[in-house]
């Protein structure tokens, strides 16, 4: 190992790795070659990113302790389990299948990769499908269209 990390160079259009503990890569470690506000704005970049990673690593141990308590309620703040129970209490899955057709849209404009485009579109898809057999059941869709199917079969044995 080389003592690189995953960070790039914060100099202005420089895409290069810096070594560990270092701002910018080594064409651009001289002051004469490098902007003073490039090293602030790196600097806080650093700074917010160092602290958002342990805000979730607070975050996570928080979750794992409320995990080993077994208690499926516990793991989630008073806040965050009003919310689900709200949600939960909402029937059907309207809201479900317009993210799952805002997914699809997104993925035709930007996936370039046809590969990619091919497999994530075939999936999306298919999850969109069983959303919305499941919303027609939920809805009573199914046993409506059942109840008209065993009229019509009742009413052409009947003719017969």
């Amino acid at each position: 190992m080389d003592g690189r990390t995953g960070r790039r160079c914060a100099a202005s259009g420089c895409g290069r790795f810096v070594g560990a503990g270092r701002v910018f890569c080594a064409r651009h470690e001289t002051i004469e070659e490098r902007e003073e506000p490039a090293l602030g704005e790196a600097i806080a970049v650093i700074e917010a990113s160092t602290a958002a990673r342990r805000e979730r690593e607070r975050r996570a141990k928080r979750f794992r302790e409320r995990l080993e308590e077994g208690n499926y309620r516990a793991l989630f703040d008073a806040s965050l389990a009003r919310v689900i129970a709200e949600a939960a209490a909402e029937r059907g899955l309207v809201e479900e299948i317009g993210a799952l057709r805002l997914v699809l849209a997104r993925l035709l404009v930007e996936e370039d990769d046809l590969s990619k485009l091919a497999a994530n579109v075939a999936r999306v898809a298919s999850v969109a499908v069983q959303a919305a057999r499941a919303q027609r059941a939920m809805s009573g869709e199914v046993a409506q269209g059942l109840t008209e199917a065993l009229t019509r079969i009742l009413i052409e044995l009947d003719e017969d």
